[in-house]
Order: structure tokens, then sequence, then C-alpha cells
């Protein structure tokens, strides 16, 4: 079967990706100022009381608080990807993907390389771009099947990101994607992506489980 290559455009395209990026990152913490003005002042919540079922002597562990930014993703990862296939993405997948920065900028080069499930090989890129004030990070992807992308991710949680992503209408159909990064250790991360269709319910579509190689 014929596999399926994704590479990043020309020069010229990457340049436009990064300035759309840019702008994209720029207006996400004005946007959620101006909502935070306008919802109507509310009393603090009591806060719940936290009930666990460990000993005195054996206290829960400590949630992982990796630091937000460019420089957690940086270097090669291999990963596993089990799920089903869709219009906008392969079906179970395996191999490496590299996260690089791009100069001194906020911007990653993002490649992905390895095999699909009964597919073949496959390769994907992607550009990234990190808002340190307002915890934001985006990214704007080729898809396998050539459609571009665009998600902004809210990582002002250290133990994960919750990206969104624009509706994309593919095969007939109005489809958009939803993925949580969750930080598992400085070294390892999973992805776990839900797909609405029509504006339907988000349904599971796949995770998958990354590692640190460098």
């Amino acid at each position: 079967m014929r596999s399926a290559v994704v590479r990043l455009p020309v020069v010229r395209t990457f340049g436009s990706a990064m300035f759309a990026l840019a702008l994209m990152v720029s207006l996400a913490k004005p946007a959620r100022a101006i909502k935070a003005q306008d919802a109507p002042a509310q009393q603090t919540p009591k806060q719940p009381t936290v009930v666990t079922t460990n000993p005195p002597d054996r206290p829960s562990p400590p949630q992982p608080r990796q630091a937000q930014g460019l420089g957690y993703f940086i270097g090669t990862w291999n990963f596993s990807w089990s799920g089903r296939e869709s219009a906008l993405t392969a079906g179970p997948r395996s191999g490496t993907i590299t996260f690089t920065r791009v100069g001194d900028t906020n911007f990653l080069d993002v490649r992905a390389e390895g095999t699909v499930e009964g597919a073949g090989a496959f390769k994907e890129s992607a550009v990234a771009a990190w808002n340190e004030t307002g915890k934001t990070f985006v990214l704007q992807e080729k898809l396998v099947n050539n459609v571009d992308m665009l998600s902004v991710g809210d990582w002002s949680s250290p133990i994960a990101i919750r990206f969104d992503a624009q509706p994309i209408r593919a095969g007939g159909q109005l489809l958009r994607l939803r993925r949580i990064y969750n930080i598992v250790s400085e070294r390892s991360f999973s992805v776990t992506e839900e797909i609405s269709t029509d504006g339907g319910p988000f349904v599971r579509l796949g995770t998958g489980d990354f590692k640190k190689a460098r």
C-alpha cells in the first residue's frame, strides 16, 4: 500500500505559519483577559474536603510539576499510538518525533516519522509556538491528508495541556479534534485524542505514549 508522506511546504509557507502562530499567541492572552472582565463577580467557592485512604506514614505521591515551556519538548521522543483511523488521522502507528527550536525564537520545528500499522512509512511536520505570559501553546500541523489544522493549547496547569482545534471540513463532514497532553514526568507524556463529527459529542479517537530518547 502506498505510504502516506507529509512534508512542510516551502520556506515561504513555513514563514507564513510562524507569522500566523505569532498572531494567535499574541491574541490568546487579551481574549482570555476580556472574558474574565466580562464575567460577573462570584463568591469564592468553599474548598472541598480532601479524603484519602493512604495511611499517615504513606502520603500520596506528589504530582509532577514540570516547568511549562519549549524546553520540555526539545529533543527526540519515541512514541506508540493506538486507536482508529479517521479522515484526519492515521491508525495505529509508532516512530519518533523531534522538536527543534528555531533559532532563539519561541517557535519549534516538529518532525515525526515512523510506520503506520498495515500502511507503511509515514512522515508528518508541524510548527509550534509558545506564549509564556498567557501559558498558550499553539500548533500548526499538516495532516496526513494534506489538510492544515490549527489548534490552541492551554498550558496553565503544569500537569496537562488542553488543545482545541479549529473545525475542519473533510470527507463531507465537519470535524473537530480535541487533545489532552498529560505531563507524566520530565521524560514522559501521553496524549488522548477525541473527535467530534458535525457538531456531535466528542468520542475517543486514540491514545499515544511518548518517551524521551535524547
